[in-house]
């Protein structure tokens, strides 16, 4: 049994909402309160084993009571149970797959399915039932059969998990268990002996409240003759949690940490396979890197046929890394903004603001695949400025390191962060990968080679800013050449650290003939010098890569950036512009701010 299509609407952040997931891992991912644990709510509120569910104005979309809480999960691939035509025939619903509609009677390419629904009117008493069209127009009501609930009922896995470590009415252990009726004859059996046990040794400390609760019942007319403290045993129940799991130390498997708790139920679930469907928020919560890829394979994310539908959350490029792009899905919780009207005097109407909910699949290209494992960490942010190498990457990184620590908001507290275009021309396709999928894009690359027209049409089409240097110049040499004199000599120590002071005294050599070294450079620098390490460090590669360029970006530019003549302050303003001007963006911190 699978879930083939989610619609929720006006509950919590979602005003409306569906979407079609894939038949296996489905992660969510996206900036801030995008609702991406509410989806993972909304999918257990309808489909758990339960009666009853607490309600209150605040779960309703922006306290709008007016409008119930709408959630409908339909259900594929199902079992002969749900396919009986007698008990559920009413409510069967033909799934077509290639174009996502629902029809009342299946054709014979249809899938049949079932949808679950849930309704929370203003009264947050909450109705569960099954719904098609054509029962609906007939007044036909009915739930699920409530075993048929126990079946499609996901295993929920939490910050909380210890009652799946015992065999209680919830527990994943229950339904690994053929035989109840032995094992739950033994507990009463049990329960019995220590009831006696407990009576014939007594219970000191307990006979003068024996006492007084005797004359209370007397004295208000109560039948007691004789009272006892003995043991009750009403709640050593084979469901009731009574038989709990225990390590060799006889220590409860409750007491296990979060992760290690995630990562042993998860484990319990592939192996039985009865829920057919796994919610875990937050999946690297609690593990490390190498239990992350464990847990992610008892979910059966790496499984070619995997009978399982697992839905999570992330917020941990590695979980990126680890998954395929078509597991990916996009969450957005954007606010539009609705067109002015008019009061009854022609004046404007102050503007109102609509949330609208979207997600988004990242789809199994294979250049998508290469951008997640090379740049997963700008997924998890709404602003991405794909940079043209790792040159471009370290020098922000450097600038944005010295001006945070200066007081300021760093990039990522306004939501932005790097990729590596990998270079001109696939920064372009890399870009457009981040634009198609809803992510702010800007473009940050050199001016040193031809860029072919069409690329930047593209970009443009697609209202992707680029900014680059002026007069044909690699961040390298454009650096070098605008670089106050007095820096000078500090910018060649940090080449020489990352060449070592041979190889640098060797490049300047080399292309003066040996007329200047690297020493006379650095300590009797004048103008005629400059073009001479502007050639060098473009063409030599003095800072071309993450950790030199952060170097220079903290140690030289950031400092004194308003001192490098405007080709190049221009170049940063706008840069640094486009992130504070981001609708993530934050307001800089007050003085005496932390």
């Amino acid at each position: 049994m699978k879930i083939r299509h989610v619609l929720i609407k006006n509950y919590r952040g979602i005003r409306d909402f569906q979407w079609y997931p894939s038949e296996g891992t489905n992660c969510l991912i996206g900036p801030g309160d995008s609702c991406k644990s509410t989806i993972l709510d909304a999918i257990d509120l309808a489909l758990g084993a339960r009666n009853a569910a607490s309600f209150s104005d605040s779960d309703f979309h922006l306290y709008n009571t007016a409008d119930p809480i709408l959630i409908e999960i339909t259900i594929g691939d199902l079992n002969d149970d749900l396919l009986n035509m007698e008990t559920y025939g009413y409510f069967h619903r033909g799934f077509v797959s290639q174009t996502g509609e629902f029809v009342d009677e299946p054709g014979l390419n249809d899938e049949t399915v079932l949808t679950v629904r849930l309704i929370v009117n203003e009264d947050l008493d909450p109705q569960w039932g099954l719904y098609s069209d054509r029962a609906y127009a007939e007044g036909r009501e009915r739930n699920l059969i409530w075993k048929h609930r126990q079946l499609l009922a996901p295993v929920r896995l939490g910050t909380e998990t210890k009652h799946h470590m015992a065999w209680g009415s919830r527990s994943i252990l229950n339904k690994l268990s053929p035989n109840k009726a032995t094992a739950a004859n033994a507990l009463a059996k049990a329960a019995r002996q220590a009831r006696e046990a407990f009576a014939s040794e007594g219970c000191e400390g307990v006979d003068d409240v024996i006492e007084i609760s005797k004359n209370v019942a007397n004295s208000l007319g109560i039948p007691v003759t004789e009272l006892y403290a003995m043991l009750d045993m009403k709640g050593a129940s084979f469901s009731g949690g009574a038989i709990a799991l225990h390590d060799e130390k006889h220590i409860p498997l409750r007491g296990l940490g979060t992760g290690s708790s995630r990562l042993f139920v998860s484990g319990l679930q592939k192996h039985i396979g009865v829920s057919p469907i796994t919610l875990i928020d937050e999946v690297e919560f609690g593990l490390e890197p190498y239990r992350i890829v464990r847990l992610l394979d008892a979910l059966g994310a790496k499984d070619a046929d995997n009978n399982q539908q697992s839905f999570m959350t992330s917020h941990s490029p590695f979980v990126l890394k680890e998954l395929k792009a078509s597991q990916l899905n996009i969450v957005r919780c954007n606010l539009l903004n609705r067109p002015q009207e008019l009061d009854e005097d022609g004046n404007l109407l102050p503007i109102e603001q609509e949330v609208i909910n979207s997600i988004a699949s990242l789809g199994n290209s294979e250049e998508k695949q290469k951008l997640l494992r090379t740049n997963a960490e700008a997924f998890l942010s709404p602003n991405v400025i794909v940079c043209e190498g790792k040159t471009e990457i370290g020098l922000i990184k450097g600038m944005d390191a010295y001006f945070s620590s200066n007081g300021n908001r760093s990039l990522v507290s306004h939501g932005a962060f790097w990729a590596d275009g990998g270079g001109d021309p696939n920064l372009f396709a890399r870009a457009a990968i981040f634009t198609s999928l809803g992510y702010r894009t800007y473009i940050f690359m050199d001016s040193d080679k031809v860029t072919e027209a069409e690329n930047l049409q593209k970009m443009q089409a697609g209202n992707v800013p680029i900014i680059r240097w002026h007069n044909n110049n690699s961040t390298e040499s454009v650096i070098v050449r605008h670089v106050p004199a007095g820096l000078i000599p500090q910018l060649l120590e940090i080449a020489e650290d990352w060449k070592s002071t041979e190889t640098i005294n060797n490049h300047i050599m080399q292309a003066t003939d040996n007329a200047l070294t690297l020493d006379v450079c650095k300590n009797n620098f004048d103008e005629s010098m400059r073009e001479i390490l502007v050639q060098c460090a473009g063409e030599r590669s003095w800072f071309k890569d993450i950790t030199p360029a952060e170097r220079v970006g903290s140690e030289i530019v950031a400092p004194r950036w308003q001192d490098f003549g405007n080709d190049f302050s221009e170049v940063i303003s706008k840069l640094w512009d486009w992130v504070i001007i981001s609708p993530t963006a934050q307001p800089n911190p007050v003085q005496g701010e932390q």
